[in-house]
């Protein structure tokens, strides 16, 4: 089993900086394709990295991380059932920063985004992710960088305006 990831949704963006986890029999062979690739691998960044996990501090982060989006999603997910439970269908509310919400009845989700917008909530349209005719309309709702106090308003926004649309 080969698992690949980003240290730039769990630290920060800008580090640009990725890791793969690999049978130790394929590492030879990982190591020489990274090589052919890309000639200025960022070392610096690499040692500072491996150090903030040695040292356990990248483990106490991911806990606090978790903690933190847990209650977000929570607050998110138990609010638009509270408030919009009756229009949307909520989806990947296990984990992650982004959930699912697809409409019950059929809804313009581009035109809805757009009205959002211009009242301060921004949603990705679900049906701009298809590359087919069969479409689900709703909304990705990320809540990664929202205040968990915040989103009961930003909802209360949203079902304003799918009550004027």
């Amino acid at each position: 089993m080969i698992y690949i990831g980003t240290f730039s949704k769990v630290l920060f963006a800008s580090l640009r900086l990725g890791y793969m986890v690999i049978p130790t029999d394929l590492v030879e062979r990982f190591a020489a394709a990274r090589y052919t690739m890309d000639i200025f691998p960022p070392y610096l960044y690499q040692e500072v990295i491996a150090d903030f996990m040695r040292e356990g501090h990248f483990a106490r982060h991911i806990r606090r991380m978790r903690l933190l989006y847990s209650g977000r999603r929570r607050a998110l997910v138990d609010q638009l059932r509270y408030s919009l439970g009756k229009t949307f269908e909520i989806h990947g509310t296990e984990a992650g920063m982004h959930l699912t919400a697809t409409f019950r009845s059929e809804r313009d989700d581009v035109a809805i985004a757009h009205k959002a917008a211009a009242a301060g909530v921004w949603l990705w349209p679900l049906s701009r992710s298809y590359m087919t005719r069969n479409v689900r309309k709703g909304f990705v709702l990320g809540y990664g960088n929202v205040a968990e106090q915040r989103i009961p308003a930003a909802v209360e926004k949203l079902r304003h305006i799918l009550a004027h649309s």
